[in-house]
């Protein structure tokens, strides 16, 4: 109902000072699910439609609470001292975040909020993490209800 484009364009630029080097790959689902993790030019983010909650709001209208995650891949570096790997996750989590934070994907939509996140995946290589943002947005553009039954109307011969 509600493009991703706009935040996997908003994800592409790098934030200015941000210390490390940017995505160098920023995609939708699709990209997501045909990523090879042997092949992967990290870090990496990919934008996935979640969850999706709705509300009836009168006639061809829906309150929707519309959830996004941000799948963030990092290469687990070699530390130079402990816990650097996840100093470094959470440098990336919260330039994301604070791009997100407020930022609005159409006009009339409301802004965006966190929603928390979990680990995906740690290998040895590699580290995938997800943060959830939500967005609510009244949806309208439904076809209206068709009109009450009123009977039949029979046309043709009638035996």
């Amino acid at each position: 109902m509600i493009s991703l484009q706009p935040l996997i364009a908003l994800l592409g630029e790098k934030p200015a000072g941000f210390a490390h080097l940017w995505f160098r790959q920023v995609g939708g689902g699709g990209t997501f699910a045909q990523a090879r993790a042997d092949a992967l030019p990290l870090p990496a983010a990919w934008v996935v439609r979640a969850a999706e909650r709705s509300m009836h709001a009168g006639e061809c209208a829906e309150n929707v609470t519309h959830g996004v995650d941000v799948i963030i891949a990092i290469e687990n570096a070699r530390e130079h001292f402990p816990g650097e790997s996840d100093e470094i996750l959470l440098a990336y989590r919260l330039a994301v975040k604070n791009l997100m934070l407020g930022w609005q994907i159409e006009p009339d939509v409301r802004p965006m909020k966190f929603g928390g996140g979990q680990i995906v995946e740690y290998t040895d290589a590699d580290i995938y993490w997800r943060d959830r943002y939500l967005f609510d947005a009244l949806i309208t553009n439904y076809l209206p209800d068709p009109p009450v039954y009123g009977g039949l109307t029979l046309t043709g011969d009638q035996p």
